[in-house]
Formats: C-alpha cells, sequence, structure tokens
C-alpha cells in the first residue's frame, strides 16, 4: 500500500488528532470516519425509502377511500382518530414528495 502526503491546517490536525483513537494511525482514523459517515447516509436513505413507501401506500388507500365512497369526503379515518380522509391524504402526498426529495439528494454510496 503506497503513501501520500497531504498538507492540511493546524485546526485541521488537531481536529483529527482529538478523533484518532489511541490504538490507531491517522490514516485508518480518516478511514473510519468516512466509514461512519457513509453508514449514516445509507440508513437516512433506508429510513426515507421506507417512509415514502408507507406515505404513498396511504395516500393511494386514502384516493380509493374517497372513489370508492364519494359521499364520505370528509370522514374521519377511525373514530378514535379524527383526522380526516382527505387531511390524511394531502399530509401523506406531501410526506412521501418530500421523502423522496432527501432520497434524491443524498447520494448512495459506492461501498
Amino acid at each position: 500500500m503506497g503513501t501520500k502526503s497531504i498538507e492540511i491546517s493546524d485546526e485541521a490536525y488537531m481536529s483529527l488528532k482529538e478523533l484518532k483513537r489511541p490504538d490507531e494511525s491517522f490514516s485508518e482514523a480518516i478511514i473510519r470516519m468516512g466509514s461512519e459517515s457513509h453508514s449514516r447516509t445509507n440508513l437516512i436513505r433506508r429510513i426515507c425509502v421506507v417512509i415514502s413507501v408507507y406515505s404513498l401506500t396511504v395516500w393511494l388507500y386514502a384516493i380509493a377511500y374517497q372513489l370508492r365512497y364519494p359521499k364520505f369526503v370528509y370522514d374521519v379515518l377511525v373514530w378514535w382518530l379524527p383526522i380526516r380522509m382527505d387531511y390524511l391524504a394531502e399530509a401523506a402526498f406531501a410526506l412521501s414528495f418530500i421523502c423522496a426529495l432527501i432520497i434524491a439528494l443524498h447520494p448512495a454510496g459506492k461501498r
């Protein structure tokens, strides 16, 4: 494995030195921090995919319900949860759209 020399500021060096564990080299510390960042990005993407799919499913259910029972557009979802179906559909669509944007803006890792 080859080595490369890089130039960093004193502030960056001190910051890296604080983050480095006693039993690892600077190279190992940089690799570890890169992989932790990568795993956080993947976790964000996975959570957003689940939320987006679930929200889209709720939105489609609300639309199907409103098409099946057009006179009950302003029905509540269930008696113990006073959320109207039209509000539920709007909120679910907005949430699925926001999560899709987050997924698009967090690029997938190449590891």
